[in-house]
């Protein structure tokens, strides 16, 4: 196959910086993409589904978890690497043998951009859920 009829992917490089910037949203709209683009597109679905999902349940994580500056830093790590390893698990040999095809690779800036993109679109999410539910940090009595 020539890599002029190969369709553009996400890189591994990719994912992990969208994935930072853009938490798991950003990651599974790039590796669903991989997946769709090579015609795979019920396991993009079900990735998509699973990374929504997974956001969702950040969302409702107890609010005092999410103001420790300590356990933010440590989950934005924790999740990339999370995020890697199983973009390695799931499409490395992909990689591999793309590469060896010729594929060429999207823009690391597309990645920052759907990073980007993702990070409002999840302020957004959680702007609507705090104004619908109420779900806003506990302030804590101090005595």
């Amino acid at each position: 196959m020539q890599s002029n009829k190969l369709p553009n992917l996400y890189s591994l490089t990719a994912i992990g910086v969208g994935t930072f910037l853009g938490s798991v949203l950003a990651a599974g709209y790039m590796l669903a993409s991989n997946y769709n683009a090579l015609g795979q597109k019920k396991i993009g679905h079900w990735v998509i589904g699973i990374s929504i999902v997974w956001v969702v349940l950040l969302i409702l994580l107890p609010a005092e978890w999410s103001t420790s500056p300590t356990f933010a830093v440590v989950f934005l790590i924790g999740q990339v690497v999370l995020v890697l390893a199983i973009t390695q698990k799931l499409q490395g040999a992909m990689f591999t043998s793309f590469e060896e095809m010729g594929g060429k690779y999207f823009s690391i800036w597309r990645a920052v951009a759907i990073g980007v993109i993702a990070s409002f679109a999840l302020i957004i999410i959680a702007s609507l859920m705090v104004s619908l539910f109420g779900l806003a940090p506990t302030p804590t009595a101090s005595t």
